[in-house]
């Protein structure tokens, strides 16, 4: 037996015993009572499909009758009245997202795809949770963007223009762009993420740039949800998944490519929706959302969020490439605003915002207030190189 042959088994080996006993910071994860509870959960995602899909970059999508898709599972949700699109769409954009990723086949109408989940995808997405912002980060998280407080104001939303990159990122690290929304404080609170991520850490090794959502409905008291790893998210689209891949990304000195995201209260629909660009993902009952409640959301942060490795290694975050004014260098949020008690977008106010830079020998971030040029309004520049901190 060769030398090759030996060290691919012992590799082999080495990656079946940690999916067994999945280890996470020196902590055993894995135990019979949660391999069981894991077991419940696949079930309860992984509905009878009507038709299934098997998507050119390898991922599987079942289609599943609208009304029978695992988010109804969710237990607050029992009496929720299901909607397959807002009453008023006028809060999406008006650009085009053909930059996403196509599958051969389409479901058929009355269904929705899901991707299918595996045993490993649970483990992977127990151990892998956000933060909202450096002081809830742990050690391993850095951010580079800007927080905004409702001061005096009611948010019920937040919008931007973010350019899609594809930072270069290891297998144990993620880089990813995000609008993040809180209310509460210490561990009673909800939040949602909504952006583009490349987490290899999340799927399987995969580096390919994928919009995400996470959120957590549980007051914060437990990890929180990537896309539809768990009841509560409604998807819509019949063909745009949360966690779906991006089969263009912009070029230094060359084509930027932007998506325009948006998620704001529908208040007499109670629903928090998801839109991107032209392109309704779904939405949030407001059941599972209570700290968003009547006072909508405290805190928004726009900006770049990245994880390092256990070398104290980050990863590059937007671009690769510093902040310096130039749009086609650094990655941007442009068209920063959020959403009034009103259902109104407005700008936000420099006064009030802070500025978040984490790791600044290696990442940065400009805020450059309000830009009449191509109608950037509110915008940012953050991101960088990575390296070590």
């Amino acid at each position: 037996m060769g030398t090759y042959t030996v060290v691919l088994i012992l590799v082999v080996m080495v990656f079946i015993l940690n999916l067994t006993n999945y280890e996470v910071d020196g902590k055993q994860s894995m135990s019979k009572e949660e391999d069981l509870e894991l077991d419940k959960q696949l079930t309860i995602l992984n509905k009878p499909p009507i038709k299934t899909i098997h998507s050119s970059w390898g991922d599987i999508y079942d289609c599943i009758d609208f009304y029978k898709q695992p988010a109804f599972d969710h237990p607050s949700l029992r009496n929720h009245k299901f909607q397959m699109k807002p009453n008023s769409e006028l809060k999406s954009g008006s650009g085009e997202t053909s930059i996403f990723r196509t599958h051969v086949e389409k479901c058929l109408q009355g269904t929705i795809p899901i991707r299918r989940t595996q045993k490993e995808d649970l483990i992977r997405a127990k151990y892998l949770s956000l933060s909202t912002e450096p002081m809830y980060a742990s050690p391993h998280e850095k951010f580079a963007g800007i927080l905004y407080k409702n001061e005096g104001e009611t948010l019920f939303g937040a919008s931007a223009k973010m350019s899609i990159w594809k930072p270069s990122v290891g297998l144990d690290q993620y880089s990813l762009a995000e609008i993040s929304l809180r209310s509460g404080w210490d561990n009673q609170y909800n939040r949602i993420h909504v952006g583009w991520t490349v987490n290899p850490l999340l799927y399987n090794n995969d580096t390919a740039v994928r919009i995400f959502l996470y959120w957590t409905s549980d007051n914060g008291n437990h990890t929180g949800c990537f896309n539809t790893l768990c009841p509560g998210f409604v998807q819509v689209n019949p063909e745009i998944t949360p966690d779906h891949p991006l089969s263009t990304t912009s070029i230094y000195e060359g084509i930027v490519y932007e998506l325009k995201y948006h998620v704001y209260l529908s208040p007499s629909e109670k629903k928090w929706w998801f839109v991107i660009e032209n392109a309704t993902i779904g939405y949030w009952p407001a059941e599972i959302l209570p700290r968003f409640g009547d006072i909508g959301v405290e805190r928004i942060y726009w900006g770049g969020h990245s994880m390092d490795n256990e070398m104290g290694f980050v990863p590059e975050m937007g671009s690769g490439h510093l902040p310096d004014e130039n749009f086609g260098h650094a990655a941007s949020f442009t068209q920063i605003q959020y959403d009034n008690a009103s259902g109104n977008l407005l700008d936000v106010s420099d006064n009030k915002l802070t500025e978040i830079i984490g790791c600044k020998k290696n990442y940065g971030m400009d805020s450059y207030g309000y830009l009449d040029e191509q109608n950037r309004r509110h915008s940012i520049q953050y991101g960088g190189p990575g390296g070590v901190c």
